[in-house]
C-alpha cells in the first residue's frame, strides 16, 4: 500500500531500484513488500515512489547473538550430546564388525555371492544399454 508523503524532506527518499540495490534484492521484491505492508513507500510524483531510508532499515532487523559454548545458540541446544566412546566400547564395536565380516564370508562360502557391487550393476546396466544402442544403429 502506497501512502501520500505529508512529511517534510527530513531525509532523502530511495528509489525502489535504489532500495533493491542495497539490499542487494530484486526490485520486484521491495514491489512486494510495499503491496503487502512490510515496507511503507511515499508517492513522491505521478509516477516516482520513494521509500525513507529508516524504514528499509527496519525492515531488516539485525540477527541474534549465537547463545552457549562455541556460538551453538538454538540449534546447537537442541541437538543431543552423544558421549565418546571409552577404549572397551570401541574394542567391543571393532570386535563385533570383525564378527560381522566373519559371517559374510562364511555366508559368501556357502551360498556365493548374494548380491552384486554396485559398481558391478552399474558396469552390467551400461554395458546393456551401450549394445542397445549399438544394435540400433546398425539397423
Amino acid at each position: 500500500m502506497r501512502k501520500k508523503s505529508r512529511q517534510p524532506l527530513s531525509e532523502p527518499y530511495l528509489t525502489i531500484a535504489q532500495a533493491a540495490g542495497q539490499l542487494s534484492v530484486h526490485p520486484s521484491t521491495i514491489r512486494r513488500w510495499i503491496d503487502r505492508g512490510r515496507l511503507p513507500a511515499y508517492r513522491l510524483g505521478e509516477k516516482r515512489i520513494g521509500v525513507r531510508p529508516s524504514d528499509l532499515a527496519r525492515l531488516i532487523p539485525p540477527r541474534p547473538a549465537r547463545l552457549g559454548p562455541g556460538g551453538g545458540g538454538r540449534a546447537r541446544a537442541e541437538r543431543p550430546v552423544v558421549p565418546r566412546l571409552t577404549k572397551a566400547e570401541q574394542r567391543r564395536g571393532l570386535q563385533a564388525l570383525a564378527a560381522l565380516e566373519r559371517f559374510r564370508a562364511e555366508l559368501a562360502a556357502r551360498q556365493g555371492k548374494l548380491t552384486p557391487e554396485s559398481w558391478e550393476l552399474l558396469n552390467q546396466s551400461r554395458d546393456e544399454r551401450t549394445g542397445d544402442l549399438l544394435r540400433a544403429v546398425e539397423e
